[in-house]
């Protein structure tokens, strides 16, 4: 999508449906329900956790390997107050000690020894080589963003830019999708995949257009030749966590295997809350397991390789649609789990479940997770994770529910810095009419620091922005602002923050005009290229800024909403709008200077970023791929 995506009419608080569940839940609160649910479940432990006195969760891993205690940490960070506290902090454990290891209390010089199968450590994993190894070949666009950076940007060269998606001028070929799109289309593998609903009837077969269903569909990338499809039924609880007609909103991640026989592996999350990994040649090459009771098996259905549902086994409760875009960096899979507040807005079913996992990805296996804005979430949480190489150590950005962007450790989730996207003084109010803002575009790093801008979901409205430049090596709170949310804060001496562009114009100087916003609620994601940063708010204005110092260059309206991020390639930066339309701007920042607009088909709104691959340009509006020749090989 709008890569995180969220559902065009999500007004759930405006209104009372009840959960399609039977029997007495279904007049009841399903919050109320949650809420008994957990009381008992504190009881005997939540799901994996230990619960200490301060009643937090602490959580077990699969296990850890070492002969004393230094070797195997997870022994101190994971014990209860019954273990010899001794046995944590010596190198030589006390004879007879015990440790929280593993599957069971056994002493520090007995963990389990797991190591056959364990991930490899991110900090020795170069991710800006591996992002620029990726950037710099036209080949494919494997991911959001296209590399782990996330940064919106291509690398191709003398491209063309005259064609006509109406007329089919150099438009390769088009395919239809379902009645509503939002993921954007990945290419790898000579496929291209896209998330999308069941209105395009490709398995009509089995499952007619007219049934709501989530699905991804994978075309030929270079004859758009339909492949197979993945086919996901509706959540039974209804809108709340499984919106009507959104799909799947994912934007799925794809790499080769680890050798010839693995072949090409996909991961994306359904609308079900499931992150799967699949086979990029579905079922036409057999099923490959280890799953091996797929409920669609022909030769146009996709193969699942494994699914960690996280509704049934974590016990997360999306809010509307569980959207997040995998993140792979080495043997591990990130992403978010979408959990959030129900249908009243006020409640948070699940608390204690996790907004954040790390699952490794030839498993499926839980490596860990973390629920840092617990009760905190705002509404709900659709942004997708970032990877950065901060002077040779990784981390991950998590733009969390509570306004909050956190840098995580990958190896453990452990916090390196975290930062408040919102002036303290700042409240949150139901439907918009606060002026706290959450978080759905995805952060963008770049020179060791981060770029993320804050907004809400597109049915609450307009309302005051704020972009954001963060140092990321720092840690702790990086906030520009202490205190407490909903007072005036106090400037933060250690603040991370490199500059803040938002806010509102309170003596015209950066707008021309007093009191005017200088950035509006966004849910897009930035593009940077030669120090110029691109990025467009929801209210239909884009802005072009110094990436270095923060600085407005100009600002352009577009008289359109905005749902997508910016595509910068050979000098152009290409966007696409709610009313039908792809603009394309000269990338420079003198002035706006518009090159060149083109319609949709049926001026069909545009969700979507524009993905560039192999010489061609792939977007999606609400019904239709298209591939456009960018070498103006070709005419229709």
């Amino acid at each position: 999508m709008v890569e995180w995506v969220l559902p065009l009419k999500m007004r759930v608080g405006r209104y009372s449906n009840k959960f399609k569940i039977p029997g007495i839940l279904y007049s009841m609160k399903i919050y109320t329900v949650l809420a008994l649910l957990t009381v008992a479940l504190t009881v005997i432990g939540f799901r994996t956790g230990t619960f200490t006195n301060s009643n937090e969760i602490v959580e077990t891993t699969a296990s850890h390997t070492g002969t004393t205690c230094e070797e195997c940490p997870g022994c101190c960070a994971q014990t209860t107050t019954s273990v010899d506290t001794t046995c944590c902090t010596s190198s030589a454990p006390s004879e007879g000690a015990d440790c929280a290891c593993g599957t069971g209390s056994e002493p520090c010089g007995k963990c389990n020894d797991d190591s056959s199968g364990a991930p490899e450590q991110l900090a020795s994993v170069n991710v800006d080589a591996v992002a620029a190894e990726v950037s710099t070949t036209d080949t494919g666009w494997p991911m959001l963003g296209g590399t782990p950076s996330r940064n919106m940007i291509s690398s191709a060269t003398n491209i063309n830019i005259d064609f006509d998606l109406r007329a089919g001028k150099n438009v390769a070929w088009t395919a239809s999708l379902g009645s509503l799109t939002y993921g954007n289309a990945i290419v790898a593998g000579g496929k291209v995949v896209v998330g999308t609903n069941n209105g395009s009837g490709y398995r009509a077969d089995k499952y007619p257009s007219e049934e709501d269903k989530g699905v991804v569909v994978c075309f030929d990338e270079k004859t758009g030749a339909f492949q197979w499809q993945l086919t996901r039924d509706k959540l039974p609880i209804g809108s709340a966590c499984d919106w009507p007609l959104q799909g799947i909103c994912s934007t799925p991640t794809i790499e080769p295997g680890g050798s010839e026989e693995q072949g090409w592996r996909m991961w994306i999350v359904t609308n079900r809350g499931e992150l799967m990994c699949l086979d990029l040649e579905g079922m036409k090459n057999g099923n490959d397991g280890p799953v091996m009771d797929e409920v669609d098996a022909t030769d146009v259905d996709a193969d699942i390789l494994w699914s960690l549902d996280m509704i049934e086994e974590l016990g997360v409760f999306p809010h509307n649609l569980a959207t997040s875009s995998p993140l792979i960096a080495g043997d591990r899979v990130y992403v978010h789990t979408s959990n959030g507040v129900d249908e009243s807005h006020v409640e948070l079913p699940a608390p204690r479940a996790p907004s954040m996992i790390c699952v490794d990805k030839n498993s499926g296996k839980l490596l860990w997770e973390k629920n840092y804005p617990e009760d905190r979430v705002l509404h709900g949480q659709w942004s997708s994770p970032t990877l950065g190489m901060v002077n040779g150590n990784a981390q991950i950005y998590f733009p969390a529910g509570d306004g909050w962007l956190y840098a995580l450790d990958p190896d453990n989730g452990d916090i390196i810095w975290k930062c408040d996207l919102n002036p303290k003084e700042t409240i949150w109010k139901i439907g918009g009419a606060g002026t706290r803002n959450s978080i759905i575009g995805t952060a963008v790093f770049m020179d060791n620091s981060v770029v993320i801008a804050v907004g809400q979901d597109p049915a609450d409205g307009e309302g005051v922005g704020h972009l954001w430049r963060i140092d990321a090596t720092r840690t702790g709170d990086v906030s520009a602002e202490l205190g407490e949310i909903g007072q005036p804060g106090t400037p933060n001496p250690d603040t991370g923050v490199i500059w803040h562009y938002g806010g509102v114009d309170s003596d015209g100087s950066q707008t021309g005009e007093e009191g005017r916003s200088v950035f509006r609620r966004t849910i897009a994601t930035v593009a940077i290229s030669d120090d110029l940063l691109f990025v467009p708010d929801l209210s239909g204005f884009f802005h072009c800024i110094d990436f270095k110092t923060g600085k407005r260059h100009w600002e352009h309206d577009l008289y359109s909403a905005v749902w997508g991020s910016p595509m910068v390639v050979d000098g152009n930066v290409f966007l696409g709008l709610e009313d039908g339309k792809l603009v394309v701007f000269e990338r420079t920042a003198e002035e706006a200077r518009v090159v060149k607009e083109y319609d949709t088909v049926n001026y069909s709104s545009v969700y979507t970023t524009p993905t560039i691959a192999n010489r061609r340009m792939f977007i999606t509006d609400r019904t239709r791929l298209y591939a456009v020749e960018l070498d103006a090989a070709l005419e229709k």
